[in-house]
């Protein structure tokens, strides 16, 4: 019985489950440099086991107009958001100087219809190194399909150009998944007591 008690437990506590990492269907730059492509901020390019590599191929840069850069990811649908996972701009060509070109200060914003945005986060990047890295984790609340990341500067190029490696959303379960996780548990619990 306590056993059967413990695992419904378990089943009711929301920890249990993780975000689901949403990868947008589309993105939309401010601007993008030419030897640059925004579409590797959402393809995948780059990423292995969760890190991110230094490839400049697997980037997305700005052009240098000293304006501040700005990026809206589509979702597909409106979703329940958990977090945004950013992976910072990571090529080095040597001695550092391109890493400084890594986005620094952020905010996020999100919307339904992609017109009308609520402020609903900021933070501050870490540099790059030039080695493979984890995303940045920074946790949202509510509801979006579009979500809109303003790049305030980088960590001092000189250039203004500013840049990141891949963004990727995190998302609250959806009812289907708890419902199929509370049923995981509860058959768990049985075949614990029919073990008895």
């Amino acid at each position: 019985m306590r056993l059967m008690f413990t695992a419904l437990l378990l089943a009711a506590t929301p920890a249990v489950a993780a975000p689901a990492v949403i990868q947008p269907a589309a993105v939309t730059a401010s601007s993008t440099f030419w030897t640059y492509n925004a579409q590797n901020l959402i393809n995948g390019s780059g990423l292995s086991g969760g890190l991110h590599d230094g490839n400049y191929n697997n980037h997305w840069m700005t052009e240098t107009t000293g304006e501040p850069a700005w990026l809206v990811f589509d979702l597909g649908k409106v979703t329940r958001l958990a977090d945004i996972r950013i992976w910072t701009y990571n090529v080095d060509f040597g001695m550092g100087y391109s890493l400084v070109r890594g986005a620094k200060d952020f905010t996020v914003s999100l919307s339904t219809d992609g017109v009308t945005f609520a402020p609903a986060t900021q933070g501050t990047l870490a540099k790059g190194t030039g080695l493979p890295l984890p995303a940045q984790v920074y946790a949202l609340s509510g509801d979006a399909r579009y979500v809109r990341l303003d790049l305030l500067n980088n960590h001092g190029d000189q250039w203004q150009w500013t840049g990141l490696g891949e963004v990727r959303i995190g998302a609250v379960p959806e009812a289907a998944t708890w419902a199929m996780m509370i049923m995981g548990f509860g058959l768990v619990g049985t075949a614990m007591r029919r073990r008895r």
